[in-house]
């Protein structure tokens, strides 16, 4: 492009240079006569209307080509991907704007989805995606001018792994499901109940997650089969395990048709624990994304708020907090020693076998803490759970789904698989070994 732009340079340079040549010395008889002053303004003209045709020529070739080079991509990356990867549908504008359904920077949601394969097509899961929480103003406006906050920066397709692959030896009960994976944007779990917009920095912030959750449905209800589906799992990952959590039972009276629906929910049991200098940061994460949201108005939560305090009513959003009020069959994974928690709530950041006793130590007692706080989900007759002791965080997403994490465990796939399908009754497995020794049995790889 560069050579040509020269090209095209030294051809108007000499042009330009015999034209002016010719209107300075006018010829008549044999005479040089004085230029008219009428002629410079005429040339001038001349050569100003050939160098804009000219440039609008190269412009428009290079569209063209650029074009060309997109439709080539699209095609490519559509046939590449499109089979084995969930692809983004976002919502119409006009249908997202009459449910109130905004991303944080105002775009309409979406989701990613692979539809299914006979004999599975009236199954389904919905996946709500990890991506932590925006807890104040000025972190709703950083992730506003991302894809957690904007379906305007979120790829056409996304990777399905784990439990959502289609991959039958990496993933062979569930294959063939129809696969959904909500965009998470709007950095409030997908229960923002926020009716006025936020203006920060010249930018306008909505904070409508419970919206954008009904919004979802909505459009899947009326333009897929999920109406009639047969089965249902709902997935939370992280963040969105808190989500999914607070919204199962809902979701439950939202599918009337539905015969069968469940609940996974994966790295997301976060607890209230003090870090080493005292602080509460888990306390305060939920609390303020709480009140920022204004979650306490979305409709699936207000069965546990309603019986709280003002000021403890962000304890709902802890799903072993919310677990008493919770109806829909729930299966829990996480780990002893959550590698995301025990970095962001407890600040404990050493490399896995070389953590000094003083964070030991912490990592002990938030285990403790743990076990504890899951001793109702232990003693359910219909819930299951998983408890690794190997310092991960999510595992339905990834490889670790389908991973012997440690050796002479189980993997959270099988796990799974027993409660689900019903081969183990309220199917429990607790791996509780502390972080040191643990060390010895988890396979890092995973």
């Amino acid at each position: 492009m560069l050579a040509s732009l020269t090209l095209y340079s030294l051809y108007f340079n000499t042009v330009l240079t015999k034209n002016e040549t010719e209107c300075v010395r006018p010829i008549l008889n044999g005479r040089t006569l004085q230029r008219p002053t009428i002629l410079p303004t005429t040339c001038s003209f001349r050569r100003l209307y050939v160098h804009v045709c000219l440039f609008a020529v190269v412009v428009i070739v290079i569209l063209v080509l650029r074009a060309i080079s997109n439709v080539r991509v699209v095609f490519v990356q559509y046939h590449s991907s499109s089979d084995t990867d969930g692809e983004l549908v976002v919502l119409p504008e006009k249908f997202a704007v009459s449910r109130g359904a905004y991303c944080l920077d105002g775009s309409s949601p979406g989701y990613y989805i692979r539809y299914g394969k006979s004999p599975n097509l009236n199954k389904w899961i919905i996946h709500l995606p990890a991506g932590a929480w925006c807890s104040s103003v000025e972190e709703c406006y950083s992730r506003s001018f991302t894809e957690l906050g904007s379906s305007v920066e979120a790829p056409m397709f996304r990777a399905f792994n784990g439990i959502l692959s289609p991959s039958e030896s990496e993933n062979p009960k569930f294959h063939m499901w129809n696969m959904v994976d909500f965009l998470y944007c709007d950095g409030g779990s997908f229960l923002g109940n926020r009716n006025n917009v936020i203006s920060h920095k010249s930018k306008k912030l909505y904070l409508a997650g419970f919206q954008v959750f009904n919004a979802l449905i909505d459009y899947l209800v009326e333009h897929t089969e999920l109406k009639g589906a047969d089965q249902v799992i709902l997935i939370g990952s992280s963040a969105g395990g808190v989500g999914a959590t607070v919204n199962a039972d809902y979701l439950r009276k939202r599918l009337t048709g539905v015969n069968s629906l469940h609940l996974v929910v994966d790295g997301a049991m976060f607890v209230d624990n003090p870090k080493q200098t005292r602080q509460q940061v888990m306390r305060n994460i939920f609390k303020n994304t709480f009140y920022l949201h204004n979650i306490q108005g979305a409709e699936s939560i207000q069965e546990c708020t309603q019986k709280l305090p003002g000021d403890d009513q962000w304890q709902c959003l802890q799903p072993t907090f919310f677990y008493k009020h919770l109806f829909t069959p729930v299966f829990f994974l996480n780990s002893l020693h959550d590698a995301w928690y025990s970095k962001n709530a407890m600040g404990v950041n050493c490399p896995f076998s070389t953590c000094s006793q003083g964070d030991i130590n912490i990592l002990d007692q938030h285990r403790s803490s743990l076990l504890s706080r899951a001793s109702s989900i232990l003693q359910s007759l219909q819930d299951g759970i998983y408890l690794t002791s190997c310092p991960v965080h999510t595992m339905t997403m990834n490889k670790r789904f389908s991973s012997q994490l440690s050796e002479g465990g189980i993997s959270p796939q099988n796990a799974l698989m027993k409660w689900y399908f019903h081969q183990v009754p309220n199917y429990t497995f607790v791996e509780n070994i502390d972080f040191r020794k643990a060390t010895a049995v988890c396979k890092l790889d995973s």
